[in-house]
């Protein structure tokens, strides 16, 4: 099995069923249904939502706008991040596939170890949030029945009121449940392979340091003509490293950056929210948990972006700590060569203004503390 199928199987299968990758060639029908269902599930809420914001001033409650408001940013910023699966299906799935090139191919055991630990933690990670995803969809749809009165897990502006009856009610609330299940199951989807994705490049990093640092043994193994020949190999596996990099920022550069902006406002607004709140109650426990899982999904793509960076710092000094005293002029040249390409290590940006980074997920947080201090004195 493949190495993309193996780490992330499950991510693949919904977003398959959910119109956002494609494991061929995308055709003109296939993006036709797709930007479909785009449409139908991702619209309708943020939209309708924001007119209930502006027709509807004779029920104010502060507190049940920003329950609307946190999950109509959640849903605004995700608008972002799926597109690119569909305007860019082929250039996606070539990032996804990439490490399938025979380049990435391991022979020795050591560097077969570092590349199941690398297929187990994307496994991990896509299972245990997906699952966490799925609990909080079910969650957050079970509000309602907890209240007295036919009411919507978030308001909306419609043109008839769906809290008449069971009759209107209950059609109303299925269709809203759907819409917002499809945003947050394919971006559990989504999160977890845009950060494992990330995760694979550091694993390759690995390999190619254990691969400097041993450079001397075992020749047997490899089919090249000599020590420079080994490092030439190492120098195509770095550079081949570097694409897909660059390929992987261009392609989901944009997707992250939207989820750093929207995050400031998700976060503020579900502080407020507990702020305000009974601490025992049912919603204090809904939105706290999904406060948790939103920070976990910001924190997959912070601390993969920081372990691809450090990575890619230490690449020089595996270079150096291998045995390059012994090689002939002709090798430590070409070893040369790596070591400066490697001085600048690789840094993923967001919409190239914020580093992925742990920094940028303090920064975040920061940002949302600074709102919410704001937020408090209009309260």
């Amino acid at each position: 099995m493949k190495v993309s199928e193996q780490s992330f199987a499950i991510n693949l299968h919904i977003m398959r069923a959910f119109g956002l990758y494609t494991s061929k060639e995308s055709t003109p029908t296939w993006k036709v249904i797709s930007y479909l269902m785009y449409t139908i599930f991702m619209l309708p809420v943020p939209l309708f939502g924001t007119l209930y914001f502006i027709f509807d001033t004779t029920n104010f409650d502060m507190m049940r706008l920003n329950d609307n408001a946190f999950l109509i940013a959640e849903i605004s910023c995700q608008f972002t991040k799926l597109f690119p699966f569909i305007k860019d299906a082929d250039r996606v799935r070539k990032c996804i596939h990439y490490f399938e090139n025979s380049v990435f191919r391991v022979l020795k055991p050591r560097e077969v170890t570092i590349l199941q630990e690398c297929i187990d933690t994307c496994v991990r990670n896509s299972k245990v949030y997906v699952f966490a995803v799925f609990s909080i969809n079910i969650i957050w749809a079970s509000k309602p029945f907890f209240e007295k009165d036919y009411r919507l897990p978030v308001d909306l502006w419609l043109p008839f009121d769906p809290t008449t009856g069971p009759v209107i009610y209950y059609p109303v609330f299925v269709a809203l449940v759907i819409a917002v299940g499809y945003v947050s199951i394919a971006c559990a989807a989504i999160d977890p392979l845009i950060a494992g994705l990330a995760f694979q490049a550091s694993s390759q990093l690995k390999i190619l340091k254990d691969n400097l640092e041993h450079l001397g043994e075992n020749f047997e193994t490899f089919k090249d003509n000599g020590l420079a020949g080994r490092i030439r190999n190492c120098v195509i596996h770095h550079q081949e490293i570097l694409n897909f990099t660059h390929e992987y920022e261009e392609c989901f550069s944009l997707a992250v950056f939207g989820q750093f902006v929207g995050s400031v406002f998700v976060i503020c607004f579900c502080c407020l929210q507990l702020s305000k709140m009974e601490p025992m109650s049912y919603n204090s426990f809904s939105i706290l948990t999904y406060m948790v899982v939103y920070m976990v999904e910001l924190l997959f793509y912070c601390y993969y972006g920081t372990i691809l960076y450090e990575e890619s710092n230490n690449l020089t000094q595996a270079a150096y700590m291998g045995k390059w005293y012994e090689y002939d002029i002709k090798s430590r040249k070409v070893l040369m060569i790596l070591m400066e390409r490697s001085n600048n290590p690789i840094v993923i940006t967001a919409g190239k203004l914020l580093e992925v980074s742990l920094v940028t997920f303090t920064t975040i947080l920061r940002r949302s503390y600074s709102l919410l201090a704001v937020l408090e004195n209009y309260y």
